[in-house]
């Protein structure tokens, strides 16, 4: 598939592959962020996990039966992955079923949200690339 990095044991690297790998451990600290952490809405929440250098991390939860409402960002493309339960997402015109370990990609401008499966609640992994990361920037929503 497209896009998947295979993953390697250490102990099958040679030893300079080995230090190499674990150099991953000692990168410089992104930008702390200062806003609120945590988030709270009526369909779940939102915790930002890092944001500088034109990127933003999060972490979204969201509840069973509940949707993140559509929208969409001009200036910012995002990566999700869910990381449990399964949920119905809203990419332009198409509507996909996700499941954990499934990645989507989302260009800025496009149209998207998530709705949760009537028997659990939905979290996700979201990255954010673009050169307005806040959503009170670049957060617009649908109609």
């Amino acid at each position: 598939m497209a896009g998947i990095v295979p993953v390697v044991p250490l102990a099958r690297l040679e030893p300079k592959q080995q230090q190499a790998a674990r150099l991953v451990d000692h990168h410089p600290r992104v930008e702390e962020f200062s806003g609120q952490a945590r988030q709270r809405h009526g369909w779940g929440c939102v915790s930002v996990l890092s944001q500088g250098g034109g990127h933003r991390v999060e972490r979204i939860e969201v509840k069973a039966g509940q949707s993140m409402p559509a929208h969409f960002h001009n200036h910012r493309s995002e990566h999700w992955t869910i990381v449990c339960g399964e949920a119905e997402v809203m990419l332009g015109d198409d509507v996909l079923i996700a499941s954990p370990d499934d990645s989507l990609y989302i260009p800025a401008g496009t149209v998207h949200g998530l709705k949760a499966g009537p028997s659990g609640d939905v979290s996700l992994v979201a990255v954010h690339f673009g050169d307005r990361v806040s959503d009170d920037e670049d957060m617009f929503i649908a109609d």
